[in-house]
């Protein structure tokens, strides 16, 4: 997991070989599982209610609904700009991107919940950002044409931040609005 976090050397500088992506999806899936319980738990501790279940079902939709679609999207995008990644190694680096995530929402939200936004911020600009070059590097490298690996890197790297700010400002407002779609209790 801290691989995920820290850029290492990618290219063996003696052989000038990459080196191999993790392709493996329990470890991200336990990464996304563990998302998902901080998000509930943030939601709890911030007092929302359940509604015939609609907090775990956002809760579960979100997370895995990024992992999934964003993975879709970043192979597509790999694909039109031949990098060379499986649609495995896609999943497996999405995923395990994500433990930024996890650790930026589970600091900012359980442990400090009551610190500002600059806290949030910090553990954004630090644990978000190193995930998302990290993800970014290795499409990077991963792509034949400089210009296009810079361009999948970009595109990659902020879809990546945009979702965190979303979860920490946007994702609340997801639920309330899906509990206003859930149809009263008699």
């Amino acid at each position: 997991l801290d691989g995920s976090l820290a850029q290492g050397q990618e290219t063996d500088r003696v052989t000038g070989t990459k080196s191999e992506v993790v392709s493996e999806l329990y470890g991200p899936l336990m990464v996304v599982l563990t998302l998902i319980a901080v998000m509930l738990a943030g939601m709890k501790s911030s007092g929302q209610t359940v509604q015939e279940g609609t907090l775990m079902g956002t809760a579960i939709g979100t997370c895995f609904g990024y992992w999934l679609g964003a993975s879709t999207f970043f192979f597509g995008l790999a694909y039109f700009c031949d990098t060379s990644l499986s649609p495995i190694e896609v999943l497996s680096l999405c995923g395990y991107g994500l433990f930024g995530t996890l650790l930026c929402m589970f600091l900012s939200t359980l442990l400090l919940a009551s610190a500002t936004n600059t806290f949030f911020y910090v553990t954004w600009l630090v644990l978000g950002i190193s995930s998302a070059f990290r993800m970014a590097s290795i499409f990077m490298e991963r792509t034949a044409v400089r210009k296009q690996g810079l361009t999948v890197a970009v595109i990659v790297a902020s879809v990546h931040l945009m979702f965190i700010l979303y979860l920490k400002f946007f994702y609340h407002k997801t639920y309330e609005a899906a509990a206003k779609l859930a149809p009263p209790v008699i």
